[in-house]
């Protein structure tokens, strides 16, 4: 058995170096290839990077000292006969080891059993490695691909493995914020890489240790920034959990995190405003200068990641939403919670957690059922000619909300850059445009109807939106606040590899599938033809023939492939008996 290890380990050795080997970094989610998004997570992606760079590199290492070590046990002297044969076994044996963990030829099956070894034989460093190589396997290739290709071998991702992973991840054994990030992250990119098969792992109890995770204090480990992670990962994976299924229960979710956003917001713009104005904790019993600073940067660092809590949990209540069906209950519901993100929007003080209310409030409008009675509203127009109050809107006092988004869409400061002044005055737009279209009955009934006036109002409306790319001819334009959140998470949850889980596995491409409209609904019209026209993926006769051909083919390997599981077992003859 060694020797054959050792062998395929030779081999992968020759093969390596018979070629030069140059360090390619982890594409980013966002760039050419995938349009861009104003939300993005770069520091995540920066930190996967490093680590795969990092796993690169020791690999490299590794193989230059494997290869002299082979070299000088095929030498004149041979260490097993001068002496040294055991050092040499255990020194080729532990770096057999390492390299088998962290190669890219490793499986999924094999990382996730050994995270669940003891520290003493994997050290935090190389699970850190492990767990950055893990993410990438899971996301490069949709697992539903992969699953098909081993099935029958001892690399198929059952569902025990998955749960094996989830009980490392809920052991709480992990030692550094980098180490708990790219576990949480594996973690929900496995379930969501086939909710199908692995959804019934996502039970109560799981659901609850995240949620503790979320509402216990800030540790070295969960820090805040890994607490807004965990929020984001949490609302991808319930909204492709529940996507076109019961929305039972998303409601109180969205209640809890609208919660956590508001404390949150407040306790990280209070500390913004202690610090702008010197009135910091313990201020006045300190006289050294380097002190100060400190404990200025430890506030900063502090509101900077409350605030990352608070965007996550706004965001977070934004893609629950979209899982609600529209009607009376949601109308209700819309209405409180928009209440809410009014408060949250009025802000001076950081104008990233007012952009993340202004998102939510644009789902609001998006996802409101409006009544086509018009009262007569003469008597609440304002003296610029606009409804004062409106009571067919999310929002009740509709001029104060325009006034909110009109004043944010043209704010000046010296606190961020010209460049992001540029891009922050402009979602602002974008979210005042959306509410004034959506309270405009008859723009709004053109949205609906998806007519070539409609989504030239979708495109003044959303004039920084935004698209993915699907194919080289093919692209997905991203003009709905509906698709902007979901995209949004799924890039959370699939990095670099969204663009594959999109094309090759169903239930994640559902989740950019919008449902249809009001006036499609009461009129029958699907918008097919629309969608088709604009690119839209898996609307087309030729694609929908394309994955009914695939489903057949796989149908028929699968049972192909057990039929001589069983004539190799001998049990053809027994399970004829059955029949």
């Amino acid at each position: 058995m060694l020797r054959r290890q050792f062998g395929k380990l030779d081999e992968t050795l020759s093969n390596s170096s018979s070629r030069s080997q140059s360090r390619v970094r982890t594409p980013m989610v966002d760039g050419e290839e995938n349009g861009s998004l104003d939300v993005n997570f770069q520091s995540i992606e920066e930190m996967l990077a490093t680590k795969l760079d990092s796993l690169q590199l020791l690999l490299e290492k590794k193989q230059q000292e494997m290869l002299q070590d082979a070299a000088i046990g095929t030498g004149d002297t041979n260490p097993i006969l001068d002496g040294n044969s055991q050092d040499y076994l255990q020194k080729t044996a532990k770096q057999f080891n390492q390299y088998r963990i962290q190669s890219s030829h490793t499986s999924i099956n094999e990382i996730i059993v050994s995270l669940g070894a003891s520290r003493s034989s994997v050290s935090s460093s190389s699970r850190e490695l492990m767990l950055a190589q893990l993410y990438k396997l899971i996301v490069s290739r949709p697992l539903i691909v992969y699953n098909e290709e081993q099935i029958g071998t001892d690399q198929y991702v059952t569902d025990d493995m998955v749960a094996l992973l989830l009980k490392v991840l809920t052991s709480g054994d992990y030692r550094s914020p980098t180490e708990f990030l790219l576990l949480y992250r594996s973690c929900i990119a496995l379930l969501c890489s086939d909710i199908e098969e692995f959804g019934t792992l996502v039970s109560s109890d799981f659901l609850s240790y995240i949620s503790k995770l979320i509402q216990e204090p800030a540790t070295s480990v969960i820090t805040n920034e890994n607490k807004a992670s965990v929020v984001t990962g949490l609302a991808s994976l319930l909204t492709i959990l529940h996507n076109g299924s019961s929305s039972f229960g998303i409601d109180d979710k969205i209640s809890w995190l609208i919660e956590i956003a508001e404390g949150f917001t407040e306790s990280s713009i209070q500390l913004s405003k202690d610090i702008q104005t010197g009135d910091r904790e313990y201020s006045t019993l300190i006289n050294d200068e380097s002190d100060d600073k400190r404990i200025v940067n430890e506030s900063n660092v502090k509101a900077s990641g409350e605030a990352a809590v608070a965007i996550a949990a706004l965001h977070g209540c934004a893609c629950l939403l979209t899982l609600i069906a529209k009607g009376e209950f949601l109308n209700e519901f819309v209405t409180d919670l928009t209440a809410k993100l009014v408060t949250i929007l009025d802000n001076d003080v950081n104008y990233e957690i007012s952009k993340a209310a202004g998102r939510a409030i644009a789902i609001c409008y998006e996802i409101y059922s409006y009544s086509e009675d018009e009262e007569d509203n003469d008597d609440d127009v304002g003296d610029d000619g606009e409804l004062e109050y409106n009571y067919n809107a999310p929002y009740y006092e509709q001029e104060q909300l325009f006034s909110i988004l009109s004043r944010l869409a043209s704010l000046s400061t010296h606190k961020i850059s010209k460049k992001e002044k540029k891009v922050t005055h402009s979602i602002f737009r974008d979210i005042l445009s959306t509410a004034r279209t959506y309270t405009n009955p008859e723009e709004r009934i053109e949205i609906y109807k998806k007519s070539p006036r409609g989504m030239e109002i979708v495109s003044e409306m959303m004039e920084s939106s935004s698209y993915i790319k699907l194919s080289k001819s093919r692209s997905l334009p991203i003009n709905s606040w509906f698709l902007y959140i979901r995209l949004i998470h799924l890039k959370w949850t699939f990095s670099f590899g969204v663009h594959n889980q999109l094309t090759s596995n169903e239930s994640i491409r559902d989740i950019l599938r919008e449902p249809a409209t009001d006036f499609q609904e009461r009129y029958g019209t699907s918008g097919a033809d629309h969608m088709e026209a604009h690119g839209d993926y898996g609307t087309t006769e030729r694609f929908e023939t394309d994955d009914k051909k695939r489903t057949n083919l796989i149908r028929k390997a699968r049972v192909n492939k057990l039929t001589e599981e069983i004539e190799d077992l001998q049990l053809g003859e027994g399970a004829e008996k059955k029949k």
